[in-house]
């Protein structure tokens, strides 16, 4: 991996809907040469041609997802769970979105969803999806500066 882009996506209004946002706000203090962050919102097709002009080898896109687990559980998922419904607040399926940027730029996407807990009109995260973004910037960090060691 020589670049990552982290492509947050939510809605701010709607409680833990905006967690990967949050993951996004984490990680923009740390973003380098390495690591560059978009803050998707709720049009985050609006970011596939500045995430091409980059080049990353890849991109991860973080949002809320109906995992079916406790509020704040975090996973990596395929392409194939995320065509089954888990992210369901877009206009444009992310699935397509990814198969953009995969087209345009030639970069790995990958998908992470954190489970909400609610999604009601509010303008703060659940503590657990607080935490939930916290382990996953902290993850994310982790993983860039072992990269940049080898």
């Amino acid at each position: 991996m020589k670049h990552l882009v982290v492509l947050g996506m939510g809605n701010e209004l709607r409680g833990d809907d905006a967690v990967g946002l949050a993951v996004v706000h984490l990680l923009k203090p740390r973003a380098h040469k390495n690591l560059t962050v978009f803050d998707g919102q709720t049009t985050p097709e609006m970011f596939i041609k500045p995430i091409c002009e980059i080049k990353p080898s890849h991109v991860l896109i973080v949002d809320a997802a109906e995992l079916q687990a406790e509020p704040g559980t975090w996973r990596l998922l395929s392409k194939d769970e995320i065509d089954t419904g888990l992210f369901t607040t877009h206009i444009i399926p992310v699935t397509d979105i990814a198969k953009e940027i995969e087209q345009r730029c030639g970069a790995q996407v990958g998908f992470l969803g954190i489970q909400p807990k609610s999604r009601d009109v509010s303008l703060s995260l659940s503590d657990e999806c607080k935490k939930a973004a916290q382990n996953v910037a902290s993850e994310i960090i982790a993983f860039i500066s072992k990269k940049k060691e080898e």
